[in-house]
């Protein structure tokens, strides 16, 4: 049976054989959910001169199109010197109007080796409002044998008129085994650990599992001790994870709380060996907290232009207030 992934690829592998691949691609999934491998399989068969075929799973009669890594083409983009595609990346935390001005100029050229020229921009989400305006012209009147590759994490992070000019691959991620165990923690122990698909990365991957152990601990901290405050704001800022984070653990307090449980009190009573100085953080305040949250979230994604740190510092005010009027 095809994975999500595979399944896209055959689909794309099909459009490539019969001439109707879509000029703009937007690719949407998850960290690590294979995107980022989806559009470069796809970007390598455009520039490939001698596309190959080959069997997608063992003894299968189904085959997909790939770029045979020999000719000239495939060759120069190993190097990273195939001068017919741009790779639109910034190190900064936004994708400007001058970025996509220049991949449009770009894209409008003849190709130089190819007969097809392409772009792909991995964090599409990063685009400004100025930004995403400005690629719009291109995605309305697309140049001939022209190609534009955009991923994102969040598709509701894109400009609602960019998504409907390009044609949408959804990729949702493989449940791992590390989900697999936490689902049967879930069932076998307690209440208290509730998951979903949007924790994939964490549950994952090693370091980020404990990054996210460690921002819990720093905000259950400021939320029942009135302690780490700053530490706290210092991975809201720089974490991208923290203000789902955030979110996940505040539901999970909420829904522990209509149960009657309190598993964070009785762990932070563990660690400091007493319940001194604890704060009572009411259902209504949780309630409150995990709306105030997803309001922050919503402004960060739906502007990028957005100063995150000030965002983030209104927020903790704002819970700090809520838990302390």
């Amino acid at each position: 049976m095809l994975n999500v992934c595979q399944e896209n690829q055959l689909r794309l592998s099909r459009q490539f054989e019969q001439g109707k691949l879509p000029h703009a691609i937007l690719i949407q999934g998850a960290e690590g959910s294979g995107k980022k491998a989806l559009a470069n399989w796809l970007i390598n068969l455009l520039l490939c001169q001698r596309p190959v075929s080959s069997s997608m799973l063992a003894g299968s009669q189904i085959k997909v199109k790939h770029a045979c890594g020999h000719c000239k083409t495939c060759l120069l983009a190993k190097s990273n010197s195939y001068p017919d595609h741009m790779l639109l990346a910034n190190d900064n935390k936004s994708l400007g109007v001058d970025d996509i001005r220049q991949s449009n100029e770009f894209i409008q050229k003849t190709a130089h080796i190819g007969h097809a020229k392409s772009i792909l921009i991995p964090q599409a989400d990063m685009m400004t409002l100025a930004a995403a305006n400005a690629l719009l012209k291109t995605l309305e009147e697309p140049c001939a044998n022209s190609y534009i590759v955009l991923l994102t994490n969040d598709l509701d992070a894109i400009l609602p008129t960019v998504i409907s000019r390009c044609s949408v691959y959804v990729i949702r991620s493989k449940v791992g085994q590390a989900l697999l165990d936490q689902m049967n923690s879930t069932v076998n122990n307690s209440a208290s650990n509730y998951i979903n698909l949007s924790q994939f990365a964490e549950l994952s991957d090693k370091d980020t599992f404990q990054a996210f152990e460690k921002f819990k601990q720093c905000y259950l901290n400021f939320l029942y001790h009135d302690e780490d405050e700053s530490k706290l704001l210092s991975q809201l800022v720089n974490e991208k994870h923290a203000i789902r984070w955030l979110e996940n653990i505040t539901c999970n307090l909420i829904r522990e709380s209509s149960q009657g449980i309190n598993s964070a009190k009785d762990t932070l009573a563990k660690q400091k060996n007493n319940v001194d100085n604890y704060v009572k953080v009411s259902a209504r305040m949780l309630s409150d907290i995990y709306q105030t949250t997803i309001t922050s979230n919503k402004l960060i994604k739906s502007y990028s232009q957005t100063n995150h740190q000030f965002v983030c510092e209104k927020l903790l005010m704002t819970i700090h207030k809520i838990v302390r009027p």
